[in-house]
């Protein structure tokens, strides 16, 4: 997802979510809608999962993997618009993966 990010905004390098959106909230021509996103949604709920404490079940890799492979098809950049799509779409899953796995 960082790397997709990266290249999404068109960011060199940042050393954590903080300093990536601040980076971005700067720059001229990126889509701001998809940043305030990321702060006022994305981050809050990346934030609520206890990371030290994830599923051990192939069904959670599994979907997790299926993720990445579809953000990784979307590299070319080809839509861009598809890319925003997958992150968005990750960030919002993976609570729900957690909550599958874990009853």
């Amino acid at each position: 997802m960082k790397e997709s990010l990266h290249i999404y905004f068109n960011i060199k390098n940042s050393s954590d979510i903080h300093d990536f959106l601040k980076i971005a909230a700067e720059k001229k021509n990126v889509d701001h809608s998809f940043v305030e996103w990321i702060r006022e949604k994305g981050v809050p709920r990346l934030n609520n999962i206890d990371f030290n404490n994830l599923p051990n079940d192939d069904r959670f890799l599994a979907m997790i993997e299926f993720d990445e492979f579809i953000l990784q098809n979307e590299m070319d950049f080809k839509e861009p618009e598809e890319v925003r799509g997958c992150i968005i779409s990750m960030v919002n899953c993976f609570q729900e993966y957690i909550n599958i796995c874990t009853t």
